[in-house]
């Protein structure tokens, strides 16, 4: 077997052979079918360097490269460089490309001149060709005059910032979610119900009906012993009554966070604790936690309610939090409840979700530096609007956007800063619509990432029978 070589060798080979001719193509395709070549990354950036430092004459490569005899091997290692190197395509096409050429207008070869247009087919003729010189040269001073013009209206301006706030997005319980839903229509066939929205993002959830889950409330919309998977807010034991009565399979997409604290709520509701849950009655993760034991819990949704509460000087008191709460209001909630109710217990850890808190923590260090929030994410989500609340409290003014196209360019009329972030609900791929939007014309603002927070993020496996039922089918 032959021996394997790296890109740079077989292109050193051929440049070495007779008369500069290169058979780059041809040597490559050689033995990219004879063996099994291995491209390695670090060769690239030297094969590069033949096409843009050697000097104008016999031996220079670009020349000899751009023939018509030899174009498909230009064309062909310029894709293969584009390939591994996409991040510098804009670079080698606009740079290189065309201040080579307008170093290299003319090459002779014998009694034929070789004539270089950067934006046109290369001309070749014989005899004199003194006007058509004029014109080329012409023609390479307009196409860099118009290259440095797209570069000047394509600048940045460093007065205009974009912080690009990190950690930002999808938490893992959503994802977590959204991959339960997507396993189980890989594995059954359509339609999959889902009791309430999967999580609050409307790009989400049409994406997923597309695809053939149907979002229900009403569990007599389920036909019996269909399967059916409960949104990562949580779920009410009476629903669990009723999917278990109409013989349904049940797959629990509750994020681990909120389980936990349906966990102490049952808890201590047999231990004669009185639960005091601060959150938004109406929210689907408030009902959730709230039925777990409704005969010893009380909603309290701001501080006046806490005013309403009285107790026993000598009775258990335990309080949790919606898990995608505002910190700075619960933090003024859960202060008058100890200072009112100095015995009153809670979970070590908190209620409030890690992304939630990081998100918020994160744009709180940035957003009084900005003249603009912008949060990308649903109406729904009680997350996003947190978020929107946190730079509003701040005097900072926030908008809550769910697409790109939902954008008021007016507001960023004397705009200078932005700190954009988005919902823990919200796909990666809306926000960086809003970056691409932002950082070109006619906005030119320069991106900075910010991190203002470390989020060490869980791990966290899918449901256990969906995940045993993953294994069956594999068999």
């Amino acid at each position: 077997m032959r021996r394997k070589r790296s890109i740079l060798q077989i292109f050193e080979n051929s440049i070495k052979s007779k008369e500069g001719k290169c058979n780059f193509t041809k040597r490559y395709i050689t033995h990219y079918y004879n063996i099994p070549l291995k491209i390695k990354k670090h060769d690239l950036p030297s094969v590069i360097k033949y096409f843009s430092h050697k000097p104008n004459g016999k031996h220079n490569y670009v020349t000899n490269m751009i023939t018509q005899k030899n174009r498909k091997s230009f064309l062909f290692f310029f894709f293969l460089y584009n390939k591994y190197f996409f991040g510098k395509q804009e670079q080698i096409r606009k740079m290189n490309y065309h201040e080579e050429m307008n170093k290299i207008n003319i090459k002779n070869d014998g009694n034929r001149k070789i004539y270089m247009y950067p934006k046109n087919d290369i001309h070749e003729e014989d005899g004199d060709h003194k006007n058509d010189v004029e014109i080329n040269q012409k023609r390479n001073e307009q196409n860099c005059k118009s290259f440095n013009d797209e570069k000047n209206e394509n600048a940045r301006d460093p007065n205009k910032i974009l912080y690009l706030i990190n950690p930002r997005g999808f938490c893992k319980g959503v994802s977590r979610a959204i991959e339960t839903v997507e396993e189980c229509l890989k594995l059954f066939k359509p339609p999959i119900y889902v009791k309430h929205k999967i999580v609050h993002n409307d790009i989400v959830c049409k994406k997923l009906e597309k695809e053939g889950a149907i979002f229900i409330e009403d569990l007599n919309d389920v036909p019996d012993g269909h399967i059916l998977i409960y949104s990562a807010h949580g779920i009410s034991p009476q629903i669990r009554e009723i999917a278990k009565k109409k013989k349904l399979i049940e797959i629990d997409a509750t994020c681990p966070l909120v389980n936990k604290v349906h966990v102490y709520v049952q808890m201590k509701a047999k231990e004669n604790y009185d639960i005091i849950l601060i959150g938004y009655k109406n929210h689907v993760e408030v009902i959730g936690t709230y039925n777990e034991a409704p005969h010893c819990t009380h909603i309290v949704e701001n501080v006046n309610d806490v005013d309403k509460l009285n107790f026993p000087l000598n009775k258990k008191l335990f309080y949790v939090t919606q898990t995608t709460l505002s910190m700075d209001d619960c933090a003024l909630i859960v202060q008058k409840l100890k200072n009112k109710f100095p015995h009153i217990e809670t979970i070590p850890s908190g209620s409030i979700c890690y992304a939630t808190t990081n998100r918020q923590t994160a744009l709180n260090k940035i957003c009084t530096k900005c003249d603009l929030t912008i949060v990308v994410g649903s109406s729904s989500s009680s997350n996003a609007k947190k978020l929107v609340y946190s730079s509003q409290i701040r005097n900072v003014p926030a908008v809550l956007l769910n697409t790109v196209h939902d954008l008021d360019q007016q507001i960023l009329k004397n705009v200078n800063k932005i700190a954009l972030t988005s919902a823990a609900s919200t796909p990666e791929q809306e926000t960086q619509k809003f970056v691409n939007l932002l950082t070109n014309p006619p906005f030119n603002y320069t991106l900075q990432n910010f991190d203002g927070a470390h989020e060490n993020v869980p791990k966290w496996k899918l449901p256990k029978n969906l995940l045993h039922m993953i294994k069956e089918r594999e068999k």
